[in-house]
């Protein structure tokens, strides 16, 4: 693997490596009217040379430790990459790369919705429709059109505004109009509680369990000290190459334009309060509250269920929010940071098989299909947000809230993919299932339209060392927007730029 001495910091994306925790951001789509303007226009981002122009964030130390104005991120669509670099060097690219690796992001994530069970009222016929689409043509049905995504980040509404409005003075003007249009984009602000920024729609605290990267400047204990994060971490380390595309890694290999660059899907993601609160209110033999911890896993205040499975317990500390196991086999050294119960929840009597955080990353429990090395392979970087206003029972229907952001991974099939079909979606997650929990999919999601299993729409949950059974389970969180997305570095945002790629790596 590659060590920090090595790693092209000034040549990687920032965010791939590193969240920004900056509060308001911009989620903008654009399409592509012009080849050879918008060719200019990421020559400019990625030059940082343009009078009163913005650039993209690549992922060195800030100055001083002092945040910039803003940071931005770019990712193209494989139509994108397409019209900018040509069909020949695109196939050239497909030709050089794993079957993995390239594959799935040039199928797109229109004709992959199916085996994510973006399926029913999450079906592609229905994406971008739910506000933010600025056009007044409805998107096609393909999503063609839909060809760079750029995410700002700023410290106040007011710099959102005027560096978006900095960023479209960025556009070439042609004959015709500007070479590329936004024809989507959706805000996220922070949701606060209790002094605490961190808290997304269903009210829980998110953010809290980010993949531990090997040997990147972010997970030294100094800089983690600078930065005002614990250096009590020792989870396992998930090699660089799992996030940031090399031409070093032992079970992909890769195109030279895609090196320091990596995949990600975008997510536009619905989630219906209304329908989750009457869930959780809906068993009258536990508080809503604990039915919401045995759902997600944790307490919404972050404490896991398997450090303290009858309460939240803010005096546990951070270390007890990320390092914990599930079932501490005896070969396996359970975390000298783990707070509270230590005690093997291999029967999931504490966390249940189905609760989210624990289908999302199963951590120790090796007995998950695909799970052999503490979810190392399949580990994925989250840089979504939630956006629309807090719920309140009394509000009028339609209003839209949810989360909305990048899914990365260097090889969606391994990691995107892999997590959402295999470990969210279907049943059989755990094999074999020693308990009676059998509730099939993750009740964060809830049972597809289309699913016909009836075990999937009952969640089954310990209580008093007996399990207890809610019917009705249905789908809370609703697909409005979904597309697959490269990052490249800064040198490949550069040959994009030119409409060209380099010469494939020479292998002997």
């Amino acid at each position: 693997m590659s060590n920090s001495s090595q790693i092209e910091m000034n040549d990687i994306q920032g965010l791939i490596l590193r969240g920004y925790n900056f509060p308001h951001i911009r989620y903008i789509i654009f399409s592509i009217k012009n080849t050879d303007g918008a060719k200019q226009f990421c020559a400019d981002l990625a030059s940082g040379t343009a009078p009163g122009g913005l650039s993209i964030t690549n992922a060195e130390p800030w100055e001083n430790m002092e945040k910039p104005d803003y940071c931005l991120n770019i990712g193209f669509t494989y139509s994108g990459l397409e019209k900018l670099i040509g069909t020949a060097n695109s196939n050239a690219v497909e030709r050089h790369s794993s079957r993995e690796v390239f594959k799935s992001f040039k199928k797109g994530a229109v004709e992959d919705a199916g085996q994510m069970g973006d399926t029913g009222e999450s079906a592609p016929a229905n994406w971008w429709k739910n506000g933010g689409w600025i056009p007044k043509e409805v998107p096609t049905a393909n999503g063609s059109e839909l060809h760079i995504q750029l995410t700002l980040f700023t410290l106040t509404p007011e710099n959102r505004e005027k560096y978006y409005a900095a960023l479209l003075g960025m556009i070439t003007e042609t004959p015709s109009g500007p070479a590329v249009i936004p024809v989507y984009y959706q805000d996220s602000d922070p949701i606060t509680v209790d002094g605490n920024s961190d808290y997304v729609h269903f009210g829980y605290r998110d953010s809290l369990s980010q993949p531990r990267i090997d040997d990147i400047i972010w997970e030294k204990p100094k800089m983690r000290k600078l930065m005002g994060i614990s250096s009590i971490d020792d989870r396992p380390k998930v090699p660089l190459d799992r996030f940031v595309i090399s031409q070093k890694a032992k079970d992909y290999y890769a195109h030279t334009l895609l090196v320091n660059g990596t995949f990600s899907a975008f997510r536009l993601l619905y989630q219906d309060e209304a329908k989750f609160n009457t869930f959780i209110h809906s068993n009258t033999e536990i508080s809503p509250e604990l039915m919401a911890a045995k759902m997600c896993g944790r307490w919404r205040d972050g404490t896991p269920l398997v450090v303290s499975p009858d309460k939240e317990d803010k005096s546990l500390g951070e270390p007890s929010t990320k390092n914990f196991n599930f079932t501490n086999f005896n070969y396996l050294t359970p975390s000298p940071n783990q707070q509270g119960d230590q005690s093997s929840d291999e029967l999931a009597l504490k966390c249940p098989y189905a609760a989210h955080i624990r289908r999302a990353n199963p951590r120790d429990d090796i007995n998950v299909k695909g799970n052999d090395d503490n979810a190392e392979t399949h580990r994925i970087v989250r840089r979504a947000s939630p956006y629309g206003p807090v719920y309140d029972r009394a509000e009028k229907p339609g209003i839209q809230r949810g989360l909305v952001g990048l899914f990365i991974g260097a090889v969606l099939d391994f990691q995107f993919r892999f997590v959402t079909r295999l470990w969210l979606e279907q049943g059989g997650f755990r094999n074999p299932d020693a308990s009676p929990n059998y509730s099939g999919v993750d009740p964060i999601f809830g049972p597809q339209a289309d699913d016909t299993s009836p075990d999937n729409f009952v969640f089954a949950y310990n209580e008093n060392g007996t399990y207890t059974e809610t019917p009705n389970l249905t789908r809370f969180v609703r697909t409005d927007g979904s597309l697959y997305l490269f990052l490249p570095g800064i040198s490949g945002l550069k040959y994009i730029s030119q409409g060209i790629i380099p010469p494939p790596l020479t292998v002997n």
